[in-house]
């Protein structure tokens, strides 16, 4: 144990001194001198070693200085900034068209430090730990799980490899430009993209930050915009904490690389790699380690105006430790490769849009070929549409899903929305191996009754799903107020299969009804920059539906604003809380229950992140109330308290 602190305290050390090593090393030549300045010892640098006499006054004309020494033409033009063109999304952002996204600037100001932290902080979705981090977790809303959870990276879908939708204890955010976050009736969709490059200078992040529990916090970006004659992107990602108690060491890091090549002038190429390791607790979960692995090669090429088609391989596997012991042993976990091979082309136009996708795809469980076209567009003062279909084949069935979206342009500040999605997906059913056989048949002489033949692990299951939300929205100035009804009908519900999850047993038919409510109210008249936000989503009394509380909410106390003409100085401030009501998990029990019920959950925090220039400092307490209870998995308790502090520094050569 002596020597493992050791190694991540000298992680902890080191790994800032590399990224800044590296930014060091790459900047412009002209910039060395004075960095080799800085180093040197004051002693050794001699003063005024001219006497002031020795230069006698108004000795030299000023005719004689000339104004310009260097010619222009020697001073490099910089040099352009490329990136991979991006297929269109032009779907509006807001709570009304049910997407949400961040951007770079908008994650630096984030208090999530995870992505599934980012993800929780949407209204609906409904976070699931295993326990702290570096232990198996993953979202969901609307009761959605596998086939309806999905993870994208820069258009390629993320496999799910230990579970049936995506640990997200494997994914990073380090070297993430921008995540779009898609709540639908029938999906939960999230993309990220990759670092976009808007500086000829090189680019460096650090993010750095400690607090209660052992909990260590490093993330390093360094993005050149010349290096090989392409882009580079580094980026290092790693949480760490001892758990609750102090008794349960997580540790969840990786490294992600990505490099971008321009041949031409509409063309672009990129290779990527990505490595993320989760540690768990021995004992407790099997496997105690897990490293995933995705790697991925693409080409873009704008083919016409306003056209773009991408061709794109990926891969993704998992690398386990040989200790397969704990909850979920008896469970099968793939170490195959999932792979997908897939052509995009998108094109936009004015205020329209579409896109097109064929994918092929190899991996146990996964749909052998997938489709799916999806369109839209507005007109001004009106409003808009958006529409999409999908269609996924195994080697003896298939599934098609379908979606549509309308909103309207605001009218004396009033706007109306509504979506629908009917359809069919597909899931790859983890089933757990055979139990022992009976001993009924000991007792009476006769021959013990052998266990049925063990069923493929990863043979497809389908779910049939609609959904339905519509609601009206009211803005003015900077005053909101949103309310949406909702119905869902599903024919099943899977488990997600990652962490307790992993023997969960499908349940029957659901239908629920309820309702949706978001605010934003300005507290402009007590200070400048106040305002209250909250949200809350509640349904209708029914049968216990999986991972889908009756009643889940969040209400907080936000400032924000910038001062001086330079907006030198940002500050951002919340205090407030979130919970939800007790909610149905699906878990094999001894005693062979298909739910369990874990008790309700609240946390009440405060962040304070003060920006001046490029640094940022942050300080966050979640849980301030000491609630001791709160859980998403039954025995699982989370830390009852956290404190955390950091900063986050850009920096620019």
């Amino acid at each position: 144990m002596t020597t493992m602190w050791r190694i991540r305290g000298a992680w902890g050390a080191v790994a800032p001194l590399v990224l800044l090593a590296l930014h060091a090393l790459s900047s412009p030549a002209g910039a060395s001198p004075a960095f080799a300045f800085a180093l040197a010892p004051q002693d050794t640098i001699p003063r005024d070693t001219i006497p002031r006499d020795t230069i006698p006054r108004d000795t030299i004309p000023l005719d004689s200085l000339a104004l310009d020494t260097i010619p222009g033409d020697t001073l490099p033009e910089p040099r352009p900034v490329r990136n991979l063109r991006d297929l269109p999304t032009p779907v509006p952002a807001g709570w009304s068209t049910g997407i949400w996204e961040w951007d770079r600037v908008a994650l630096l100001s984030s208090r999530a430090l995870s992505l599934l932290e980012l993800l929780e902080l949407i209204p609906g979705v409904t976070a699931l730990r295993g326990g702290d981090y570096g232990q198996p977790a993953t979202v969901t809303a609307f009761g959605l799980g596998p086939g309806r959870v999905r993870i994208y990276l820069d258009g390629a879908e993320l496999a799910p490899l230990d579970g049936g939708v995506v640990d997200l204890a494997q994914v990073g955010i380090g070297g993430l430009d921008r995540v779009r976050v898609e709540r639908r009736m029938g999906e939960l969709r999230v993309d990220l993209t990759g670092l976009r490059l808007t500086d000829s200078r090189v680019y460096s992040l650090l993010e750095v930050g400690t607090g209660d529990l052992g909990t260590n916090i490093f993330r390093g970006t360094l993005a050149h915009p010349n290096a090989f004659g392409g882009n580079a992107v580094l980026a290092l990602d790693r949480i760490d904490t001892e758990g609750p108690d102090r008794d349960e060491t997580g540790v969840s890091s990786g490294v992600h690389l990505r490099y971008d090549y321009f041949p031409g002038e509409a063309t672009a190429l990129s290779a990527e790699w990505r490595r993320m390791m989760a540690r768990r607790p021995e004992g407790l979960w099997a496997p105690a380690q897990v490293t995933r692995t995705d790697w991925s090669l693409r080409a873009r090429r704008e083919i016409l105006e306003g056209m773009t088609a991408e061709l794109f391989f990926h891969s993704g596997s998992l690398g386990l430790d040989e200790e397969q012991s704990g909850p979920g042993a008896d469970t099968l976990v793939s170490t195959d490769a999932r792979r997908e091979l897939g052509a995009r082309v998108g094109w936009e136009r004015d205020q329209w849009w579409s896109e097109a996708e064929l994918r092929r795809r190899t991996g146990e469980g996964w749909p052998t070929n997938r489709a799916g076209v999806r369109g839209g567009g507005s007109l001004p003062g009106i409003g808009g549409a958006s529409a999409g279909a999908d269609w996924e084949g195994w080697d003896d069935d298939s599934a098609v899903n379908l979606h549509a979206r309308v909103w309207t342009e605001p009218f004396l500040g009033i706007s109306l929305f509504g979506e629908v999605e009917d359809g069919r997906r597909g899931v790859p059913v983890r089933v757990p191996l055979s139990a022992e056989p009976e001993e009924e048949g000991e007792e009476n002489g006769e021959d013990p009754v052998e266990p049925e033949p063990e069923a493929d692990p990863f043979a497809p299951s389908f779910s049939d799903r609609t959904g339905v939300r519509v609601g009206a929205e009211y803005r003015r100035g900077g005053f909101m107020l949103g309310a949406a009804a909702l119905a869902m009908r599903a024919d099943s519900l899977f488990p997600t299969g990652v962490g307790r999850e992993r023997s969960a047993l499908a349940l029957g038919a659901a239908e629920r009804t309820g309702f949706e409510v978001s605010t934003r109210l300005p507290l402009s008249r007590l200070l400048d920059g106040l305002a209250f936000v909250g949200s809350t989503q509640m349904w209708g009394e029914s049968v216990s539906t999986r991972s889908l509380p009756n009643q889940s909410y969040e209400a907080r106390f936000s400032f924000h604003n910038i001062y001086y003409p330079t907006g030198n100085l940002e500050i951002w401030s919340d205090l407030g809380v979130a919970g939800r009501e007790d909610m149905a998990i699906p878990f094999l029990a001894p005693g062979g229950e298909a739910l369990q019920t874990v008790p309700f959950r609240q946390s009440w925090f405060v962040r304070l992140q003060i920006r001046v220039l490029d640094v940022h400092v942050f300080v966050e307490w979640e849980n301030f109330t000491l609630r001791d209870a709160n859980q998403d998995y039954p025995g699982r308790i989370l830390p009852t308290t956290r404190s955390l502090y950091g900063v986050r520094w850009t920096l620019w050569n």
